[in-house]
């Protein structure tokens, strides 16, 4: 298990190198549901059935996205650099650009490789799942809106990937808010999160992020819609760029 802490445990994000969170029984029958075939943490319709038979995100589609290195003009994008050497992690060209601007949109300045890569099977998790491009932009939208209020907590404490960690934390977060069908915890966690942290402690931290915006997921109509257009921008542009099969 990978040690990740987010600060203390009175302002930060609880991870797994803090025993009385891992050690907790009880937080999960509190906070998130560790495992429901019927209903995830806000009671809605799950929407898992398209990854189930896979043998893992990272895995999925890689003959779609092997070639997405070579068509993306990457010294264009925000932390291109960082992300060129894991393109093949991307389900399609149009999820760097979105990662791109996500992290421009959170104000995100450094990731290292664990963060891109985790990042973009997140993204890949969620095409999966079949989410539409502009239900994704949504919820990209609003976590890089959630994403200031943890860092004015935490930012001095977190590494590059404890960033990564919170932003796809966020991700599952604002889905969970955004639409009706949603992808329950753990299977966020079986696919994304399985070799850092057990299970009760991402739903800790899911929790202690939902805190730290006091249980309000709902942004400013003004600061939401420029976020969103920033990434529906990419689903308009998206046609004009090559695709990884014409690659």
């Amino acid at each position: 298990q990978a040690a990740m802490s987010y600060g203390s445990t009175e302002t930060c994000v609880p991870w797994g190198n803090m025993p009385h969170v891992g050690n907790n029984t009880g937080a999960s029958d509190q906070g998130v549901p560790e495992h429901s075939d019927s209903e995830d943490t806000l009671g809605k319709t799950t929407r898992s059935a398209s990854i189930c038979g896979s043998a893992s995100v990272a895995s999925s589609s890689s003959r779609q996205s092997r070639n997405v290195e070579h068509v993306v003009d990457w010294g264009q994008l925000h932390l291109g650099h960082r992300m060129q050497p894991y393109a093949r992690c991307a389900q399609c060209v149009e999820d760097i650009y979105l990662l791109s601007t996500f992290l421009n949109l959170a104000q995100v300045q450094e990731i290292d490789g664990s963060g891109c890569k985790l990042l973009l099977h997140a993204l890949k998790l969620l095409r999966l799942c079949d989410y539409a491009g502009d239900d994704i932009c949504s919820m990209l939208a609003h976590a890089s809106g959630y994403f200031g209020d943890v860092y004015n907590i935490c930012g001095n404490e977190m590494d590059c990937r404890e960033v990564a960690n919170v932003l796809t934390s966020l991700l599952f977060i604002a889905h969970c808010f955004v639409h009706d069908e949603t992808c329950p915890l753990h299977i966020w966690h079986k696919y994304l999160f399985r070799k850092y942290c057990p299970l009760k402690t991402l739903n800790a931290a899911v929790m202690r992020l939902l805190a730290i915006r006091q249980y309000s997921l709902r942004l400013p109509a003004a600061d939401l819609t420029l976020r969103y257009e920033r990434l529906t921008a990419v689903l308009s542009e998206q046609p004009a760029r090559p695709s990884i099969s014409d690659a």
